[in-house]
């Protein structure tokens, strides 16, 4: 119970700064262009609280699922009375501005946090370089396809120029789909198509292989109270050893082997935990397949990086740009029905990841900050009328008219708009609420 309130507490806090920032654009550009604004609003429905400061009721309302500033003369309802400091007094490119600035400020607020990570310093998982398959699970949509350990991914899906990252991505995003791939074994080119089977309650892709990476670090568990954990195996150890086996500088593939040819009962584990060497000892368990595992997810070892102002705003940057492309795909995935629904999350999904990330570090919870603010300004930009995009769209398209839509139009979109929106928090909602029962039941 204490830790779905500390989940909630911190997704609020997070939500909160996010929503501040995005409404604070729309603020500071109305007030700029002398638009009085009277209401600025955290959340939605009934005033909670808050205080009134000029013409504005700042307040934080009941429904934490966004926020809004209240312009004057801003809806179509609004009684106007032709005052200069009212919405629709202002020209149109004036008003376009004031709408665009909140999704603008969430784009600033992800490149310029990130940055500032860099600047400060992070550590990351680097994924590997070379395209050199490791594990293969047995039973697996891999194995079904005749890959195996070993072989080298020429082509994913077309392309040629891949890596981990995007092959990762379309195996995720693309259960059911055919994919077709172009294999190098022994000097010898192999086409063949991988379909990812639907797994877990979100649906997502699952393929069953792993790149060949160099690096033993423990940084999960793969099964409830594991022989590792049992162990006193830690996530952060790093395996440099297994039954007198020197495994510094090893790949995953290797520790999978070495573990699978020692047949004793107990196995020895030589780790380095915090710069000093440890020795435990771990009793192999055997699964469906009939090989030794230690239950066990290892990596490569993390990596501190720190950046150069310049750099690393450009390096922000470039995340920054990968992933609003990558969430204009995962969209239009959704649009075309190639990717499942259910991997949409709501207000749950949101405090359950906010709280995963706070356990793992203050890194881990500002990076989150990052993808949220990111996607909300990208969102936010969607031409529908009740979004910051939709309002642009018309605002352009009375510019190009050049009259004002009618009265009774914009009632009239703003009504769909409205039911578009609601239905769409509704269905994000029973998600979550599947998802989570989901989740319990395993």
């Amino acid at each position: 119970m204490i830790g779905a309130l500390t989940n909630i507490a911190v997704a609020l806090v997070v939500l909160g700064v996010i929503i501040v920032i995005h409404e604070a654009g729309h603020f500071f550009v109305a007030k700029l262009f002398g638009i009085r604004v009277e209401t600025f609003s955290i959340g939605f429905g009934p005033r909670l609280f808050g205080f009134r400061r000029g013409d504005t009721d700042y307040r934080v309302s009941a429904l934490p699922l966004g926020g809004y500033v209240k312009m004057s003369g801003e809806n179509p309802g609004d009684e106007v009375h032709g005052e200069a400091y009212e919405f629709v007094s202002k020209p149109k490119w004036q008003r376009f501005l004031v709408a665009f600035a909140g999704p603008a400020m969430n784009g600033v607020l992800a490149v310029g946090l990130l940055a500032g990570m860099y600047v400060y310093g992070v550590e990351e998982r680097r994924p590997p370089s070379e395209m050199v398959i490791g594990n293969v699970v047995e039973g697996s949509p891999a194995e079904a396809a005749g890959i195996r350990s070993g072989d080298v991914i020429a082509e994913f899906d077309g392309e040629a120029d891949v890596n981990w990252s995007s092959v990762e991505l379309e195996v995720v995003l693309g259960p059911g789909r055919s994919i077709p791939i172009v294999l190098e074994r022994d000097g010898e080119r192999i086409d063949t198509v991988l379909v990812p089977s639907a797994t877990g309650p979100r649906e997502t892709g699952y393929a069953g292989f792993e790149p060949d990476e160099v690096g033993t670090e423990v940084v999960g568990y793969s099964m409830e109270d594991s022989p590792a954990e049992r162990a006193g195996l830690r996530v952060g150890d790093e395996i440099v050893g297994i039954a007198d086996v020197d495994l510094r500088g090893a790949s995953t593939q290797r520790v999978i082997e070495v573990l699978q040819e020692s047949s004793d009962d107990v196995v020895s584990l030589t780790v380095v935990r915090d710069g000093e060497t440890v020795q435990l000892e771990a009793e192999p368990a055997v699964n469906d397949a009939g090989n030794r595992i230690l239950g066990i997810q290892i990596d490569a070892p993390l990596v501190f990086v720190q950046l150069g102002p310049i750099q690393a705003i450009e390096a922000s940057l470039r995340w920054n740009a990968a992933n609003a492309v990558l969430i204009f795909d995962i969209l239009g995935r959704l649009v075309r029905r190639e990717a499942s629904m259910r991997a949409m999350d709501g207000p749950i999904g949101i405090i359950n990841e906010t709280g995963r990330r706070y356990q793992q570090g203050f890194q881990q919870l500002l990076l989150l900050v990052v993808i949220i603010s990111l996607n909300l300004g990208i969102i936010n930009l969607l031409p529908i009328p009740i979004l910051d995009g939709g309002v642009m769209l018309l605002l352009a398209i009375e510019g190009v008219i050049r009259k004002d839509l009618s009265l009774a139009v914009k009632e009239r979109i703003a009504q769909v708009s409205f039911v578009f929106l609601l239905t769409l928090i509704v269905f994000v909602l029973y998600n979550d609420i599947v998802n989570l029962s989901d989740q319990i039941a395993e």
